[in-house]
């Protein structure tokens, strides 16, 4: 435990010595030692310290290896449930990418099964659904961001239909919009205005679960930032769509501006703004009112130079 702890600071060495020192209990309790058998805490802990490092491949094999130990003995305190299911998925949504997009989905997929063939152990939860919905945003695979919205839709239905528990919330919403802002989507902002305008709708009529946050109003600040593709006319709407949240969010009562909304922001300037004599007029303006909120920082600055 106290390895697979360690390894939070991206210590590999630390995971690849939680994994052996799960095998040499393994190899003792297999020999006849009753007191070192490994169980499903033990094998979360190994799971989540390859999910810390970077490690997908290793946190699935253990997972593989809790099945088939299961599998054999059907000892319930060796059976994977939503926590080990759900730490791998993690795993893949930290490293990225289209291979590991498409694990993640096929665990996801895994667990639905056999949750609908009576396996309550393996419910996905809200954090499951995140995960997944995080790793397609990372995967650059075509209109991966669409089927992220596609899980959440489907959530909210799930929900409105009795299972309160999948309700999407905060966390959801924004790895949706952060997917949109990844992707190559056209109008892919619009989508996340979007996304944004359905949670201030919501919250404003007591669903708090999805009230934006600062990461919220960042993450569409971001997707517009990332639409300088398209003509005269799209890259307008993208900085609108972009300055309206960057006002939106220093007009809110319950949540401020980070450091980050002011590189974000500046960046909708670069991209988007066509006048040089107007773009550095604003980004004055927006660098002062950084200053005013004691946000300044190396990030900001680098950011004003370009």
């Amino acid at each position: 435990s106290a390895y697979a702890k360690a390894s939070r600071w991206g210590e590999e060495g630390c995971a690849l010595k939680a994994l052996e020192i799960l095998k040499m209990m393994e190899e003792l309790y297999e020999g006849g030692e009753e007191g070192v058998k490994p169980n499903k805490r033990t094998y979360t802990a190994v799971i989540n310290a390859f999910a810390r490092t970077g490690q997908p491949e290793n946190a699935e094999m253990i997972l593989s290896n809790m099945k088939r130990r299961y599998e054999l003995s059907r000892d319930v305190s060796l059976k994977p449930d939503t926590i080990c299911f759900t730490s791998t998925i993690d795993a893949y949504a930290k490293k990225g990418g289209e291979e590991a997009a498409e694990r993640a989905e096929n665990l996801l997929h895994e667990m639905e099964n056999l949750y609908n063939m009576g396996d309550k152990d393996v419910k996905p939860n809200t954090r499951t659904y995140s995960a997944v919905i995080t790793a397609m945003g990372k995967s650059g695979l075509p209109r991966a961001a669409e089927k992220a919205e596609q899980i959440l839709d489907e959530m909210e239905y799930i929900s409105s239909h009795g299972s309160k528990d999948l309700a999407p919330n905060t966390i959801l919403y924004n790895a949706v919009i952060d997917a949109y802002a990844r992707s190559t989507t056209i109008g892919k902002c619009n989508r996340a205005e979007l996304l944004l305008e359905r949670m201030i709708e919501e919250s404003n009529n007591g669903n708090m679960a999805i009230r934006p946050d600062t990461i919220t109003f960042n993450s569409v600040i971001n997707a517009a930032a990332r639409s300088s593709f398209g003509d005269y006319d799209v890259r307008k709407e993208a900085y609108m769509i972009g300055l309206n949240a960057f006002k939106s969010l220093h007009r809110s009562d319950y949540c401020q501006p980070s450091s980050i909304t002011y590189v974000l922001f500046l960046r909708v300037l670069e991209n988007l703004m066509e006048s040089e004599e107007s773009r550095d007029y604003m980004a004055g303006k927006v660098f002062e009112l950084c200053r005013k909120h004691n946000l300044v920082n190396d990030a900001v600055v680098s950011q004003l130079k370009k």
